[in-house]
This record gives C-alpha cells, structure tokens and sequence, in this order.
C-alpha cells in the first residue's frame, strides 16, 4: 500500500482497521486470542512526533506509536527506541505493518485471558495512559509506572490491605495485591 511517510491527522480509524484485519484473518481462533475481546485503540493522543496509544487486540495489550509528522525518526523494522514519557522511559520496537507502514510497539500483557470483557480491558488501556503521561510528582498516593525490563511497562500501585499476597494479573494491574 503507498500511503504518506506520516500521519497528520488522528490515525485511529486506520489503526482499528489494520488490526481488526489480522484479528479477523491470521489471529481468528488460536488459542492465545481471547474471544471476548476486539480490537480497539485506547487514549491515543500526540507525544512529541507521534500518535501513542494503547492497542487492544484479542492476543495482547500494547503501547503503540505512529508517526505524526515528517519529522519523525525513520525506522527499519527490528530497531529499538527508548522514549521518555512524563512518566519514564519505554522501550519500543520497529514493526511493519502494510496498511500502517512502520510502527512502534512496546507490548505490555499477552495473553489477555484473564480479562472477562472489553469493558474490563478498555479501563486497564485507559488507566495505563494516564499513568504514562502523568509525571511522578502529580501521581495520586501509592501509584507508579515503571519499566521493568527493555519494552515491558509494569503498573504497580500499594495494596490496601497488607494481608492481600496473590491474585491475578487483572489485580495487580488494579494495584490489588502485593
């Protein structure tokens, strides 16, 4: 597909469309897919020379980002790049996609079984953006966004009760266990 080396206005449309493709063709009915869920781009918004967001697809939760103007850097398909959110650093990595042409990942959860519904998914991607673009020192008491490992986001928030040790990944993404 020959599209602009960029996207000036909001791509979400053409995000949704591009994985709803994949979903629908080479995802449908494998084991990793949860079939409560579709895909869906979460609090996209410009940062610095990109669109970010977060993608939800039936397969995985991820960061996102998209060129916005021409000044964007421009990247093969492999590279990594770390940027520096109001929050901290994240690691993304270069793919291609022939409806998008090159975009950057960071995925943050996958498999997504553990979510019952949309619903449940879309707030987790919602509270993720909100964290990532709110620096430390505006945080509400107990929250934090850190990079655990190159391309992965972890959120942790202190549990309530102390006596909480397990649970699943939707409660420490909640900030419900310890």
């Amino acid at each position: 597909m020959t599209r602009s080396a960029f996207f000036a206005a909001d791509p979400a449309a053409e995000i949704t469309r591009a994985f709803r493709r994949i979903e629908q063709n080479q995802m449908q009915g494998l084991p990793v897919c949860n079939d409560r869920l579709t895909t869906e781009i979460v609090g996209l918004r410009r940062f610095e020379q990109y669109w970010a967001g977060a993608l939800i697809t039936p397969w995985t939760l991820q960061l996102i980002l998209l060129p916005a103007t021409a000044e964007a850097e421009e990247l093969a398909e492999g590279d990594h790049r770390t940027f520096v959110f109001p929050q901290g650093s994240v690691v993304f990595m270069a793919s291609e996609n022939p409806d998008l042409g090159v975009y950057l990942a960071c995925s943050l959860m996958s498999p997504l079984h553990d979510f019952p519904s949309q619903e449940t998914i879309k707030s987790t991607a919602e509270e993720v953006m909100t964290l990532l673009f709110q620096p430390p020192t505006e945080q509400p008491s107990g929250e934090s966004v850190k990079v655990a490992m190159p391309g992965r986001l972890d959120i942790e928030r202190e549990a309530k009760s102390a006596e909480k040790k397990s649970g699943t990944r939707r409660d420490f993404l909640r900030g419900m266990m310890k």
